[in-house]
């Protein structure tokens, strides 16, 4: 075996020290890279990938998804290719891909299924590719096929191999018998593609795609989350041309690698495919694969820090491919980077505290535990219920004033605390505007997180919240899971749209601290736990009481076990709300799917 063909950044040492490693792998039954459906519109979305764009067999759709015949068969007639296509082919066969742009006549740009290799050649250098960092680039030339581009392949630091994309060579977290749960691209509502992973050590790396015209450009980032700086960060990017109409055969063409470009040619020498990385280490080829590089790397990056990369891929039709690339390096590399800001990686142990429906006992008894421990929280304030005749039972509005004043957040909750439905939407402006109003004359800033009342929910608000300037909105854990349980999932910024970020846990009188322990523990790998609390006590609402000795006892585990609680607004340190999934709905679903499934029949 070639050792240039594993990658040129292992030394001879660790090439043959892999060896060992390797065929251990091989002896061992491969793991699995079935990813069934997560519910219909998940399924639907899979089937028209695979089958429509990328020309996938019935065997290769099995591959991916586990689908029973039946439904692969139906999902076949659906979107059939023309008769002789690579519908009709043998499974791993090219295909030709729809040639077809995307949105606006740009790239079409769509997660990689699975269940075909990505790659032509050298297939023990990649056992059971993950299509986790892997998105497919179809050519903008008619049948013109796509390529795919690992971003990242494999990720390295001074501490070794921080990520591989596919098992081959030991991985950090392998030798340390950790398991990396699988990831998936998020579409984004500026159109982009995303992807995000935390390791076990904090460290969290993604990548986000953006199509233009005649190129896809790529950021790809590192946040340090971790104890200690990393160092020596690069990454490689294999931008594998083997499913591209004319470039199966690497020897057929021509391929230019002057850095920081990497190209390649078809068999005509007309079309080509270009790649280039603003912080480049190397630009590089494989040939067996086939596949070209233009490897990142990032600068020494401490803890609690951000580095990034810009990279593209370009495809070029035409004689001149030197004066092209004169023209890449002016109208591309030449821009400077811009400016983002830089957010802080999501820690372990990460709570936010929610305090509904202005309760007297939450400015008594909650507000002076909380300036103790030194916690944040948000209390989101309205004036239902016996709001305005009870002040025995709800706060005044000199008291939610001092909240405002000790620091925590006051957030709106509606005038009437009416559930969020068709016949609410018509009135629900003006319910907001009023707690608006009241929060301005008295000194408090306009909020900007809201909470569903009775934690309903409904399509028609998130335009409004919007158009009324909220950045958060917090709902209940519905319809994910049953209210009366108090049980629910963690926030995960990466799906969960941030005017629907679910309630982790809402605290019962049955609850004990292993309830809350269980929720709050929910908060890791990028997660969020996001805590509901009615009164301490609640005397006119009993079924979501909490008694002040089981407060006590949850906040105290919080800080004894080194949590850090924040309101809703403390968000913006960790997460853009201006950056929310295309659809909000489709992690609702897939939880939903995911319950169904695992209840027993």
């Amino acid at each position: 075996m070639n050792p240039l063909r594993i990658c040129a950044r292992l030394s001879w040492l660790s090439w043959l020290s892999s060896l060992v490693w390797i065929g251990a792998v091989a002896a061992e039954p491969q793991a699995s890279t079935v990813r069934p459906p997560q519910g219909a519109a998940d399924q639907a979305e899979w089937l028209e990938n695979m089958i429509r764009h990328h020309r996938f067999t019935a065997a290769e759709v099995r591959a991916a998804t586990g689908l029973p015949d039946e439904v692969i068969a139906a999902a076949l007639k659906q979107w059939a290719a023309p008769s002789g296509s690579a519908s009709d082919a043998s499974p791993g066969s090219p295909a030709t891909g729809s040639g077809t742009a995307g949105v606006d006549g740009k790239i079409r740009v769509l997660p990689y299924p699975g269940g075909r290799h990505p790659r032509l050649g050298f297939f023990e250098g990649a056992i059971d590719p993950q299509r986790d960092t892997k998105v497919s680039l179809f050519a903008p030339w008619q049948e013109g096929g796509y390529v795919v581009v690992d971003v990242p392949e494999a990720i390295w630091s001074h501490l070794g191999l921080n990520y591989l994309a596919h098992r081959h060579l030991p991985t950090i977290w392998e030798k340390a018998g950790q398991r990396l749960e699988p990831v998936e691209w998020s579409q984004r509502a500026d159109g982009s593609m995303a992807m995000t992973r935390t390791l076990p050590d904090g460290v969290a790396f993604g990548v986000r795609v953006k199509s233009g015209v005649r190129h896809v450009e790529f950021q790809w980032w590192v946040r340090n989350g971790g104890m200690q700086a990393l160092r020596q960060l690069s990454a490689q990017v294999c931008v594998m041309l083997g499913q591209a109409t004319g470039f199966t055969n690497a020897a057929a063409g021509r391929r230019i690698l002057e850095a920081p470009f990497a190209a390649a040619s078809d068999a005509s020498g007309r079309r080509w495919v270009i790649t280039a990385w603003d912080g480049l280490n190397r630009v590089w080829q494989n040939p067996p694969v086939p596949c070209i590089h233009a490897d990142p790397r990032l600068t020494d990056c401490p803890p609690g820090e951000t580095r990034e990369a810009r990279g593209w891929v370009w495809f070029y039709e035409g004689e001149d491919p030197t004066t092209e690339l004169q023209r890449l390096r002016r109208e591309f590399l030449a821009r400077p980077l811009p400016e983002i800001r830089r957010r802080q990686p999501i820690p372990d142990k990460l709570v936010v505290l929610t305090f509904d429906d202005s309760v007297a006992s939450l400015h008594g008894n909650v507000r002076p535990l909380l300036k103790e421990l030194g916690f944040g929280a948000s209390f989101f304030i309205t004036e239902g219920f016996s709001f305005l005749t009870n002040k025995a039972d709800y706060m005044t509005w000199q008291q939610i004033a001092e909240l405002h004043r000790d620091g925590f957040e006051v957030g709106n909750h509606t005038r009437s605390h009416v559930g969020i439905g068709p016949d609410m939407l018509g009135r629900l402006r003006e319910e907001l505007t009023h707690i608006d109003e009241l929060c301005l004359r008295h000194g408090i800033p306009k909020p900007i997180s809201f909470a569903y009342p009775g934690n309903a929910i409904h399509p028609r608000a998130i335009p409004l919240l919007q158009e009324m300037g909220f950045r958060w909105a917090r709902r209940g854990a519905q319809p994910e899971y049953a209210y009366e349980t108090g049980r629910g999932v963690a926030y995960e910024p990466e799906w969960d749209h941030p005017l629907l970020i679910p309630t982790t846990g809402d605290a019962r009188p049955t609850w004990n601290l292993e309830n809350f322990r269980s929720a709050a523990e929910q908060g890791r790998g990028g997660r969020i736990a996001v805590l509901q609390f009615h009164g301490v006590p609640d005397r006119e609402h009993p079924w979501v009481n909490t008694p002040i000795e089981r407060f006590r006892e949850y906040m105290h585990w919080l800080k004894d076990n080194g949590y850090r609680a924040i309101a809703l607004r403390d968000l913006d340190r960790y997460v853009d709300p201006m950056d929310p999934p295309q659809d909000p709905w489709a992690v609702i679903r897939r939880r939903q799917h995911a319950a169904s499934v695992a209840v027993p029949k």
